[in-house]
């Protein structure tokens, strides 16, 4: 059973939300995820705002399947992400904290992302 529902955020367009209490160390999502390299984008692509950096190599990236793409920013969040140890075509979304019923489930996106968008942090 899914433990949230993607509802319109006033954060930025749509978002995650908590339907039940969350605990820390939760999976709220096991996400698929294809990976693609800079020879896969053009520099001024959409699709830059979505992309995780890979943790094995900073010049491949990791697409979400699933909510995945959906989190939005927050700082700090209150879900981080990591590869699924038991599995690695899997990425693993578990709450870094308590969550209540009713929150929005936002992940930090990191200095890097808003370095190369000439943004300052939100």
């Amino acid at each position: 059973m899914q433990n949230f529902h993607i509802k319109d955020s006033n954060k930025h367009g749509l978002g995650v939300f908590a339907i039940t209490d969350i605990k820390q160390g939760e999976i709220i999502e096991r996400c698929a995820y294809i990976v693609i390299d800079d020879d896969d984008l053009k520099d001024d692509n959409r699709l830059n705002d979505y992309l995780f950096t890979s943790p094995d190599c900073n010049t491949d990236y990791l697409v979400m399947m699933g909510v995945g793409m959906l989190f939005n920013h927050g700082r700090p969040g209150n879900c981080d992400w990591e590869i699924d140890s038991t599995d690695n075509r899997f990425v693993l979304f578990k709450a870094s904290c308590f969550i209540k019923s009713g929150e929005e489930i936002l992940h930090d996106y990191g200095e890097e992302y808003w370095q190369t968008r000439d943004v300052e942090t939100l």
